[in-house]
């Protein structure tokens, strides 16, 4: 069965709520105005800063280690982050048979760089973080980064990754988006042309993996991003993990192909032995992403299952004029 791409004039739309955060000197608070709060107990804000793009901000927590916030809103925790990166990174890398090179968008704080340097094979790593200050401030931090920052392999860029896609096509096996929300800036990082600018930097059978957001959270948003997705690529499909810290604990990832289309083929030991070193990621696990409740497929399928229950989507055109360059 041939799938069938949206067509270009579907409009994409964003959910009108932006999460916000703030930190009351013992807690640090993020919150779904109207919905939700989730809070988290500081021992010691350990450096802030405004940098000429954002607001970045590390804390030590009493149960979370260390937490990277941007924007006052939740990025990374120490306790959970192997959960995101582990799947962001693995499960790509272990559908495909020899890859050599991968482009990662964003993922200033360097933990998809960490895992992607666990696989042997990996020849180049190129790693495009627009805000260079969040980088360097996780360096100082967080242990892993400064470790995988000295790898040979590693390259680091910091500018519009979209301009540098332009000079690197037909490049990459992989290129993984470890993108902030959908929010101002970001927002190009989740429409179709810059999806189209991906694939003409992949290999002819690579693969791009995405942050998605949260189907419980947030469906209606996560239902634009892969409308916009199926506009760029022939296969996109999307899985599922589990992030404490993160919106309603369920966050999902695109795997999006025009060459390669996921199934349950993949290469068992190279992910038995990536899970040897892995708190989250493993063969079973692999599998089981990909099987989705009905709920996740509705959303993922831009069918809303829980539109009654949010406020009003606004279209992506209402908030053009406030974006900035990515």
């Amino acid at each position: 069965m041939v799938e069938q791409k949206p067509a270009e004039a579907s409009p994409a739309e964003f959910d009108d709520a932006i999460a916000t955060g703030h930190f009351d000197g013992q807690w640090f608070f993020e919150e779904d105005p109207e919905a939700a709060r989730l809070g988290i107990h500081v021992r010691e804000r350990l450096h802030e800063e405004v940098s000429p793009y954002q607001k970045i901000t590390v804390y030590e927590t009493s149960f979370f280690g260390r937490m990277l916030a941007i924007d006052d809103l939740i990025m990374l925790t120490e306790r959970d982050e192997f959960v995101y990166h582990e799947m962001l990174t693995h499960v790509p890398l272990c559908s495909m048979a020899e890859p050599r090179a991968i482009l990662i968008i964003g993922g200033g704080d360097c933990g998809c760089m960490r895992e992607a340097l666990r696989h042997p094979g990996i020849e180049r790593i190129v790693q495009c973080e627009l805000d260079e200050r969040v980088t360097r401030v996780c360096e100082d931090w967080f242990p892993w980064v400064k470790p995988a920052l000295a790898d040979p392999r590693v390259e680091l860029v910091f500018e519009d990754g979209a301009k540098l896609m332009r000079s690197q096509e037909g490049a990459f096996d992989l290129v993984i988006i470890d993108s902030t929300d959908p929010v101002g800036a970001a927002i190009p990082l989740f429409m179709a042309d810059f999806y189209r600018q991906v694939g003409r930097a992949l290999k002819p059978q690579g693969v791009m993996t995405a942050q998605t957001e949260s189907p419980h959270w947030t469906p209606g948003l996560v239902g634009s991003i892969y409308r916009e997705q199926r506009k760029a690529f022939e296969h996109v499909a999307g899985y599922l993990g589990y992030i404490p810290t993160y919106q309603s604990g369920i966050w999902s990832w695109s795997y999006a192909s025009n060459g390669r289309r996921h199934t349950d083929e993949f290469d068992e030991a190279r992910a038995h032995s990536i899970a040897r070193g892995s708190l989250y990621y493993n063969p079973d696990v692999h599998r089981a992403a990909f099987a989705l409740p009905n709920f996740a497929r509705q959303a993922i399928d831009a069918r809303n299952p829980l539109a009654r229950f949010d406020r009003r989507p606004r279209p992506l055109s209402a908030v053009k004029s406030t974006l900035g360059k990515s």
